[in-house]
């Protein structure tokens, strides 16, 4: 127990509890039912009560982070903005979300959840998140062929994710901006790819 007060359980606290430790452990490889459960003051078997599976509740999870991110990184987009400071914004964005949440990150990005049963609802939230990107980076070649901007941000995208990784993981020089750094060659990146000035 915790100390805090005994709240009768519900999907959206067992969804809540689940987060907060996946972000506290950094990442989801060490929370199991029972740790949930104890921080939430319930026996570990109320779960069923709302959830199929352990795993059906850390794709609940999965869910909530996934539309998180997506709201984090369009954040304080605005189409009047100039095209440089639009995809500065852009790519500072997608950059910071894994250095605030470093274990939600790792969580969504390459945390093992079992993939049997999939939920249809995932894939549709993934496409749809990478169409919004796609739509983004747009904003920021306009006039450059559709299929070559995608192609940029699917690059750009990866290069931020592989540092990402090596930030969140502390795989870097000590004193180096990586953050920063990142954020400059994803820009100049993009631009080299668009042929942007």
């Amino acid at each position: 127990m915790t100390g805090r007060p005994s709240l009768r359980p519900t999907a959206d606290r067992f969804v809540e509890t689940t987060l907060e430790l996946i972000s506290e452990s950094g990442g989801s490889l060490g929370v199991n039912l029972r740790e949930i459960a104890r921080r939430m003051g319930c026996a570990h078997t109320n779960v069923y009560n709302y959830f199929d599976s352990f795993d059906d509740l850390l794709w609940s999870a999965f869910r909530r982070v996934l539309d998180d991110y997506s709201d984090f990184w369009a954040r304080d987009l605005d189409e009047s903005l100039a095209r440089d400071e639009y995809l500065g914004r852009l790519i500072t964005n997608l950059v910071a979300y894994p250095q605030q949440h470093p274990g939600l990150y790792r969580f969504i990005g390459s945390d093992p959840i079992s993939a049997g049963d999939f939920p249809d609802d995932i894939l549709d939230t993934v496409v749809a998140m990478k169409q919004q990107l796609f739509a983004a980076f747009r904003n920021c070649a306009p006039g450059t062929d559709v299929t070559v901007v995608d192609e940029a941000c699917n690059i750009v995208y990866a290069y931020i994710d592989g540092e990402t990784f090596n930030l969140i993981n502390e795989r870097v020089v000590p004193g180096e901006d990586v953050a920063g750094r990142t954020v400059g060659n994803a820009i100049r990146l993009f631009g080299l790819l668009t042929k942007q000035k």
